[in-house]
């Protein structure tokens, strides 16, 4: 039985060293703010660069499991690819050995010392205040493991205790203990830290403590694994990668364990300094090996966690090395950096219908993420853009830098009407009640006017022919003709029944009418710019013969004449009244 003495005497420290360890990795991130994800962001495909840069972090804010977790979440925010972040997860390892290897050479006693230092520098530091709290947590994990330490030194020679250790020291109850201790407290360092105090006093020998250590290396694995459940493909198998690799590590070592424990002695040193040698060379070993077979690592993962979803990273296309010094070669870049933005905005709005016929959770992520790369592009545009004008530039590489921000900013807005039609039918599903049938039912047909005219605006976009235009300025009656006729049928139903159950689609329905207005807006500065780029002279604002009937800001002032609907597209008896529904067997339906 554990004597009361040594519970009250250890939990506090315990108690005081996860809470020092917690707050201290969050001060940290805190001070870096952005610029942590800035860092991880900027990693190359080298592993070993980004197997260090994991290292480093981990080591800085003492937490393998927050480096992780950031890695994981920067890898669903597609700040990082899959593969890049197995580097930073094969890195973040080694840098966790860092705090045992600190207690190891006693350097808990400047605990004491740094708790009032960083004390003072959050009051009086002025410029540097924002350091205070770091230190004070810094010296709060020294100093709980100090506390641990004192309080166990009356236990030194107690067989009661030494009994209990030896009794759960066994190798498969000692993995697990470690397993189970490293997942409540969620912080290795905790684990692998306690158990160096022990070995400092006595209490455990290096044979105890590797399998502690090497089951504190998997349950360190599980928040990320938590944490991952409801984030993309990418980031599960990111996080599926931290549990193989901290699996495999644990798996390498037990067959050798016993030539391992006495490489370890070989080595020398005091108990805990051997203790905490066995954390970090087993973990360099994991690493080396790992970072050997990484792509390997990544097909395993890969085949573990199966999916097709494509990885939407948060990257340009052609403007990635900024812009070269020749304008001329710049300007080009940056039209078919303007063609890829087109190519994703479309991306969003199919994957904004993808979620209406699943109502999938996954597929409306794959809409916020792709809204958010669109805002991406245009900010990265907008830059390049702005980097141009400064330079010298003749009269119509002046008009061309204008021609050009406009029309990335238009395809922004484009894709931030696509994210709100997303959001539109995420909280008509989420109502439920079967009317999300009907609204899908209702709304695709119109849809598949919108989406033709956004696929042919990109046929050679930012550029359009006449032929293009006169195909979208078509396609334009067609869709406003559809959504007139949908109004008129909500008009019977009302004068029918006086039911407005359905009658949500209608709203719906209006932003896709906006959209396609914004794509209207595209296609007119694509006609200025395809003008101005052939020469021919060319005036602020041209009008559209063929404008919606429902007008959006932007619109021109003409409006297409009130032609009874039945007359105008096949098909349709404005007779059936709510049991009519638009068929689409006029010609968009052959028109994607």
């Amino acid at each position: 039985m554990v004597p009361w003495e040594i519970v009250f005497a250890v939990v506090p420290g315990l108690i005081l060293f996860f809470y020092g360890i917690e707050n201290f990795s969050r001060e940290i991130l805190a001070v870096a703010k952005g610029s942590f994800a800035a860092i991880l962001g900027r990693v190359t495909e080298r592993p070993i660069l980004a197997a260090i840069l994991g290292a480093v972090v981990t080591a800085l804010v003492q937490s393998s499991a927050a480096t992780v977790i950031i890695t994981v979440s920067l890898v669903n925010a597609g700040t990082l690819s899959f593969v890049q972040s197995l580097g930073i997860i094969i890195g973040a390892s080694v840098g966790t050995t860092m705090t045992a290897q600190l207690v190891a050479f006693k350097m808990t006693a400047f605990g004491q010392v740094l708790i009032p230092i960083g004390f003072l520098v959050g009051i009086f530091g002025r410029r540097y205040r924002f350091l205070g709290k770091p230190l004070f947590y810094f010296g709060l994990v020294f100093f709980s493991l100090n506390l641990i330490s004192t309080a166990l030194v009356p236990f030194q020679n107690d067989p009661e205790i030494i009994g209990l250790i030896t009794r759960f020291s066994a190798l498969p109850l000692a993995i697990l203990i470690g397993f189970l201790v490293t997942t409540m407290v969620q912080s290795s360092a905790v684990t692998t830290g306690l158990a160096v105090v022990l070995a400092q006093q006595g209490l455990l020998t290096l044979p105890q403590a590797i399998p502690l250590i090497l089951g504190a290396h998997i349950g360190s694995t599980t928040m990320a694994l938590i944490a991952s459940a409801r984030m993309n493909l990418y980031s599960r198998r990111a996080a599926v990668a931290h549990f193989t690799l901290n699996l495999g590590g644990v798996l390498l070592i037990l067959p050798f364990i016993d030539p391992f424990t006495e490489l370890i002695m070989t080595i020398g040193g005091t108990e805990a300094q051997m203790v905490a040698n066995a954390h970090l060379i087993s973990n360099l070993i994991t690493a080396t090996v790992f970072l050997i077979l990484i792509r390997q690592l990544g097909q395993f993962v890969t085949w573990l966690v199966p999916g097709s979803e494509p990885e939407i990273l948060m990257r340009t296309h052609y403007l990635e090395d900024g812009i070269p010094d020749d304008t001329h070669h710049g300007f080009e870049l940056i039209r078919k950096e303007l063609g890829y933005a087109h190519g994703v905005t479309l991306d969003l709005f199919r994957a904004v219908m993808t979620y209406l016929a699943t109502s999938d959770d996954a597929d409306y992520q794959r809409v916020e993420r792709l809204k958010d790369l669109n805002g991406h592009l245009d900010g990265k545009i907008g830059q390049a853009l702005r980097e141009i004008s400064r330079r010298q530039l003749a009269d119509q590489e002046a008009t061309e830098v204008v021609f050009l921000v406009r029309m990335s900013h238009e395809i922004g807005r484009l894709g931030y009407l696509g994210a709100d039609l997303g959001k539109f039918f995420r909280k008509a599903s989420e109502n439920g009640n079967g009317a999300f049938v009907v609204l899908a039912e209702k709304t695709e047909s119109v849809y598949r006017i919108l989406d033709a005219n956004i696929v042919g605006l990109g046929r050679h976009f930012p550029v359009i022919d006449d032929a293009t235009v006169a195909e979208l300025r078509a396609r334009d009656v067609e869709l406003q003709l559809a959504i007139n006729w949908h109004y008129r049928e909500q008009l019977i139903c009302l004068r029918e029944k006086g039911d407005r159950g359905d009658s949500r689609y209608l709203d719906a329905l209006s932003i896709i009418e906006a959209a396609n207005a914004k794509v209207r807006d595209l296609r007119k500065l694509a006609e200025q710019y395809s003008r101005e780029k052939m020469d021919e002279p060319v005036s602020l604002r041209v009008e559209d013969p063929l404008p919606l009937r429902h007008p959006v800001a932007g619109d021109d002032e003409k409006r297409v004449p009130d032609i009874p609907v039945e007359r105008r597209i096949p098909g349709i008896d404005i007779q059936e009244g709510c049991r009519g529904e638009f068929s689409g067997r006029g010609d968009h339906d052959q028109v994607r």
